[in-house]
């Protein structure tokens, strides 16, 4: 059985800060190290990283699963305002990203909302670079990044907490691991896999014609402008996910959707 997750952060936690800053990050991570757990394996608990440990706040000691733990008053729905954008990119190339754990918290610090963001789907296809930072500024040059949570899809997004109701931990597992097959795909290649994923779900049903996803062509074209091969790419990712056991073919140009 479950252990209960308390919804209700220890305030006591933060005594003797007084940045705002400071304050969130220490009952945050508080709250987290009581109740985290790992959704890869079966293991109950996670261990905080040191300090200025980069893009890790917890780990798995059994697994060593990664996450990175932001809160929020308001979970953004488009984008996920990140660190360094080289620096982001060059762990993805690595096959290092984080689940990424993002907390709601109303103004008496309970927890409302708890999403994990599948790391399996963070791509360099959906990192946006900002502009650098102007001359004038303390770190004048430097580059940050956005995270497209748009164009991820509802695949990649994992309801722990809802409305401060906790999901079963089992429930929540084996939605996380239904896409541990994506490992198999080479990260050039599955930032297009989880595009035509993404692009499917919002069809809202399960049988879809090839054509259908044609004229949503516009969509490919907004992530990969400079692609001119749309349609057989599309093809391709269609015929990867009926590899993959996601998909099935029907015949007569219709497909689906298995999951």
């Amino acid at each position: 059985m479950d252990s209960p997750m308390e919804l209700n952060c220890d305030l006591s936690a933060a005594v003797g800060y007084t940045s705002p800053l400071q304050i969130s990050r220490v009952l945050s991570e508080a709250w987290f190290r009581r109740n985290g757990f790992c959704l890869a394996c079966d293991c109950e608990a996670l261990e905080q990283t040191a300090n200025n440990t980069k893009a890790c706040d917890f780990v798995c000691r059994i697994c060593s699963g990664s996450y990175e733990l932001k809160t929020f008053r308001r979970k953004p729905a488009k984008r996920l305002i990140d660190g360094a954008y080289g620096a982001l990119v060059s762990r993805l190339q690595c096959g290092v990203a984080p689940t990424l754990m993002l907390m709601e918290r109303n103004s008496g610090w309970s927890i409302s909302g708890l999403t994990a963001i599948h790391p399996l789907f963070l791509t360099p296809d959906i990192v946006e670079k900002r502009k650098p930072l102007s001359p004038a500024a303390r770190r004048a040059g430097w580059v940050g990044c956005n995270i497209r949570l748009d164009l991820m899809g509802s695949d990649a997004t994992i309801e722990i907490i809802k409305g401060g109701v906790a999901r079963p931990r089992e429930s929540v597992r084996e939605q996380f691991r239904k896409f541990n097959r994506l490992r198999e795909v080479p990260l050039e290649r599955r930032g297009w896999m989880t595009l035509t994923l993404s692009v499917l779900r919002a069809l809202h049903r399960p049988e879809f014609s090839l054509a259908e996803i044609y004229s949503r062509e516009h969509l490919f074209s907004s992530v990969y402008p400079n692609n001119r091969n749309i349609r057989a790419k599309v093809r391709q990712q269609l015929q990867a996910l009926r590899d993959l056991g996601y998909l099935e073919f029907c015949g007569a140009g219709t497909y689906r959707l298995l999951l």
